[in-house]
């Protein structure tokens, strides 16, 4: 088939002067309200063309690479080296994962254990309600999310001011 008679199928051209003729018979609303269709389509597929793989999908992905590699094998005794490299690799992410899901926890109870320490006057009673919520993994409204970020502005100010203060304890510790 020759391009020339695909770029000048009659049938093409038909439905092309269908469409045009169709959408010149839109109200100007009708056609802004499929602009706005076509391109919450496209967002769309943007989205769902980056996937999110996280750790553990990542390790499923390798054991399964394993797997199939393993069935195409026909000799497996000649291919021992590579079987225990394999599983050693398997072992060690998954043990990384581990551990590294371990300490995150740890680094959390220790988090929630300072946190107690503070006292309740500190912190007003919705930003401390806020805090909890991240602490706990829960859902978060917009006002949380609102206390957290004033709560993380409010620290930054103070850490600069403790510079400042450090400063002049050096200097009259001089």
């Amino acid at each position: 088939m020759s391009i020339k008679k695909w770029l000048t199928d009659d049938t093409i051209g038909e439905d092309r002067k269908k469409r045009e003729e169709e959408y010149n018979k839109l109200s100007k609303e009708e056609k802004t309200e499929l602009k706005k269709k076509k391109l919450q389509q496209i967002i769309q597929k943007d989205k769902k063309e980056k996937p999110i793989i996280t750790k553990s999908e990542n390790f499923l992905n390798e054991v399964i690479k394993f797997k199939e590699w393993l069935d195409e094998r026909n000799y497996i005794k000649g291919d021992l080296v590579k079987i225990e490299m394999w599983i050693k690799n398997l072992y060690r992410s998954l043990e990384s994962n581990y551990i590294q899901n371990q300490s995150q926890k740890k680094n959390i109870s220790k988090l929630k254990e300072k946190y107690r320490e503070i006292p309740l006057a500190f912190l007003d009673e919705k930003t401390r309600i806020a805090l909890n919520k991240k602490l706990r993994n829960v859902n978060r409204t917009a006002s949380d999310n609102y206390y957290l970020r004033k709560l993380k502005e409010t620290i930054k100010e103070r850490l600069k001011e403790a510079e400042y203060y450090e400063t002049l304890r050096k200097i009259l510790e001089n």
